[in-house]
């Protein structure tokens, strides 16, 4: 079985702007702004343009779609100039959140002939 199949919960397409802040030892807290590219009950793609490294605990803030909170840096990937980073949720996305990122995918795939 491919990893795609034992995901836990179904990925939802999103497209939609996120910011991220975590601590860096170096450096102190950083920030980023990026893009968040789909969406699961329990986590987050990101696509950032900086690499933050995995076992990372960051905080992100997604206002379109009310998602805010912590989350844990499961997995880093260059991407071009970008970084796709795969980010667990330490708590999961209540059904309302889940609702607005599903409903303008459902409109459009209700339209589409």
């Amino acid at each position: 079985m491919s990893s795609k199949d034992s995901r836990r919960h179904r990925r939802l397409p999103y497209s939609g702007a996120v910011r991220v802040s975590w601590e860096d030892a170096a450096r102190g807290t950083r920030f980023a702004m990026g893009k968040c590219i789909d969406v699961s009950e329990s986590g987050l793609r990101l696509e950032l343009p900086i690499s933050i490294p995995p076992l990372t605990s960051i905080l992100l803030s997604a206002d379109r779609i009310h998602v805010s909170g912590s989350a844990s840096v499961k997995h880093v990937a260059r991407f071009g100039a970008k970084y796709l980073l795969g980010v667990e949720l330490n708590s999961e996305l209540t059904p309302k959140a889940l609702d607005t990122i599903r409903e303008p995918w459902a409109l459009r795939s209700a339209l589409t002939p």
